[in-house]
């Protein structure tokens, strides 16, 4: 059943998000200036285009950079902190990148922040740094600036990529967005899945790097084989899992511990995207914080079921989802009968 399912998926699945991709995700762009300040230098600009330093010392860009999601704290780290090693001065005697300068966007854990720090080095003498890297760590900390970004930054509304357009909307569209986008087509054949790479079409969605993970023992719905990646929607991350065999995908599990998108404004979205939302499984009694299934259609797509879990107090304070591309219901169990219902008004 979904719920149990959802419930103990997130509990032992994702409690990390690890990510590779080469470039920063949509949810930092933006330009970062002292106290947040754009008339003020230096200027840190981050976009699809990379990232740009507009300094009293000079321009430089774009930065050759590694991104890291868990460069502190490791693979249990689920924060919203992601890092940018800046790569600078040639190789270490070991043949590796000099890293001097690291980036930490959400530093602190607070949104928007930014820091700049002159990287540790070990026993290694640190490479010199140039005039714009010097002075955006002798600024240190920086704020994403509330104006639009200055001309000529390099984060125009060209070089942003089409995720950065879709999360200006309210995070229950831009969660729309990717669930319409995670669903088949209409066309699929019968009882046919798409692929680990097809779900990378997800507007918004950082996902992990390819092979997904094999793993030693199946999840809670029986698949060995899973996914992590980080949604971002307005402002807010969600953390997400795809789960499945080894070449195809069956559920996806969404888990947001920040403000909840609400069970409303995610079904207005779904259906003001195209699709149509029908109540398939729903408590009872409206005055339980029960979770509701609804079976989705519609909008050129596959059926397919949405599982919604709102928050419920202090024991589950999250909200959940889960995307099944199975739109079989799977029978009540007795003790389920006492709650749940299939004749939702």
């Amino acid at each position: 059943m979904f719920g149990r399912l959802a419930a103990t998926l997130f509990a032992i699945s994702v409690a990390s998000t690890a990510a590779a991709e080469p470039g920063l995700p949509p949810e930092v762009y933006g330009s970062y200036a002292p106290a947040g300040d754009c008339a003020k230098l230096p200027r840190i600009d981050v976009g699809s285009a990379g990232v740009h330093l507009d300094t009293p010392a000079g321009k430089r860009g774009p930065l050759s950079i590694m991104v890291s999601y868990t460069w502190i704290g490791g693979a249990t780290y689920d924060g919203i902190q992601t890092w940018a090693l800046v790569k600078h001065g040639g190789k270490d005697r070991w043949g590796d990148d000099n890293r001097p300068v690291v980036l930490t966007f959400n530093a602190g854990e607070r949104r928007g922040a930014l820091t700049a720090e002159r990287a540790g080095s070990g026993n290694e003498r640190p490479p010199p740094l140039d005039g714009p890297l010097s002075s955006i760590v002798q600024t240190s900390t920086f704020r994403l600036c509330r104006s639009a970004p200055p001309a000529g930054s390099g984060v125009t509304p060209q070089a942003q990529s089409p995720a950065a357009t879709v999360m200006a909307r309210t995070p229950a569209a831009g969660f729309a967005a990717a669930i319409g986008a995670l669903m088949q087509p209409a066309t699929a054949p019968e009882g046919s899945y798409y692929d680990w790479r097809h779900i990378e079409r997800a507007p918004n969605v950082t996902w992990a790097a390819l092979p997904p993970d094999m793993l030693d023992k199946p999840l809670a719905d029986g698949h060995y084989f899973r996914r992590n990646g980080v949604l971002s929607v307005g402002g807010q991350s969600l953390k997400v899992m795809a789960a499945g065999g080894r070449s195809m995908i069956f559920n996806h599990y969404f888990k947001n511990e920040g403000r909840a998108l609400g069970e409303e404004a995610v079904v207005a979205a779904l259906r003001a995207s195209g699709l149509t939302v029908t109540p398939a499984r729903c408590p009872i009694s409206r005055a339980m914080a029960a979770p509701t299934w609804y079976r989705l259609g519609g909008g050129g797509k596959r059926a397919a079921l949405l599982w919604i879990a709102p928050p419920r107090g202090p024991s589950s304070p999250w909200e959940g989802f889960n995307l099944s591309l199975d739109a079989t219901l799977k029978p009540l169990t007795p003790q389920e009968r006492a709650v749940y219902t299939d004749r939702c008004a």
